[in-house]
């Protein structure tokens, strides 16, 4: 009988734990990895590690094309949530097309379709919550 109840405290915990890591990784776009505060425990050695890198590629693809481009030292970045905050803020600058972090080279590369100010794409990062460093075209 004390068995069965462990077994059920056990399953029951186990369902618990995997709702609130499907809900934050559906809803709040949060990783398994960094649901943890300060993102420290992944070291960017998170399971999406490989998928990041494969988006990380395309993007860079993607951007090269563009006519104006610029690269961005980004510190602070420290596992995929980091990456999705710097894309995202650089994102929402109008004329910016396209992003792309990389947490191994702490920086990120944007593709612009117009001249942006190199003060406005720092703002932009240190508004996210990281530091902007150099910006090289």
């Amino acid at each position: 009988m004390a068995a069965t109840i462990i077994l059920g405290i056990l399953i029951a915990a186990a369902f618990i734990f995997g709702i609130r890591t499907a809900y934050r990784s559906f809803f709040k776009g949060e990783s398994a990895c960094c649901s943890e505060d300060g993102c420290a425990s992944c070291a960017g050695g998170c399971n999406m590690q490989k998928a990041l890198d494969d988006s990380y590629r395309a993007r860079v693809e993607k951007i090269e094309k563009f006519p104006i481009h610029r690269t961005i030292d980004v510190d602070g970045m420290t596992c995929e949530k980091c990456i999705y905050k710097v894309v995202r803020a650089l994102e929402k600058i109008d004329g910016v097309t396209i992003a792309a972090a990389s947490l191994e080279k702490q920086s990120a590369l944007v593709g612009l379709k117009e001249n942006i100010s190199d003060e406005t794409l720092r703002e932009a990062i240190n508004r996210a919550g990281y530091s902007a460093g150099a910006i090289t075209a």
